[in-house]
């Protein structure tokens, strides 16, 4: 059962995914994370087999995942793992030119491969309207 959200920006695609990507570490939440550790940093590195992972304030990281796909301004995607998952799933994010903005869509799929990652998938849910909330607030700010 794949998790599908679906926004707009008003700004052009190549604004939408530089902010997306390239400023990521600006707008997703800060706070404790996995482990409770208190994340300070969100990077992805813009190329197919690079690096999606957090930095915490004690130093340390932990990769999220691997960009899959890496295509300015249409498409980033890269897989998702928890510490606790035996497996990972899959992010894709299409941004898509919408008349003076950018119909931002996300898929999150992959959560039928073992029952800790299926038990995770509600609260993934809520974590992306969240996340895209945040996401929203800064595109609009971006000049």
């Amino acid at each position: 059962m794949t998790i599908r959200k679906s926004i707009k920006v008003e700004r052009p695609p190549e604004i939408a995914f530089t902010v997306f990507c390239e400023e990521i570490g600006q707008w997703w939440p800060k706070g404790p994370s996995f482990g409770g550790k208190h994340l300070t940093d969100m990077c992805i590195e813009g190329r197919v087999g690079g690096r999606f992972y957090e930095q915490y304030e004690d130093g340390t990281e932990f990769d999220i995942g691997r960009v899959t796909a890496y295509q300015p301004p249409t498409v980033v995607a890269f897989t998702w793992r928890a510490p606790s998952w035996d497996g990972v799933t899959q992010v894709e994010v299409r941004f898509i030119a919408e008349g003076t903005g950018t119909r931002v869509e996300l898929e999150h799929s992959g959560w039928e491969k073992d029952a800790k990652i299926s038990d995770a998938r509600k609260s993934y849910t809520g974590g992306w309207d969240l996340i895209l909330g945040h996401y929203q607030s800064r595109v609009g700010a971006a000049a």
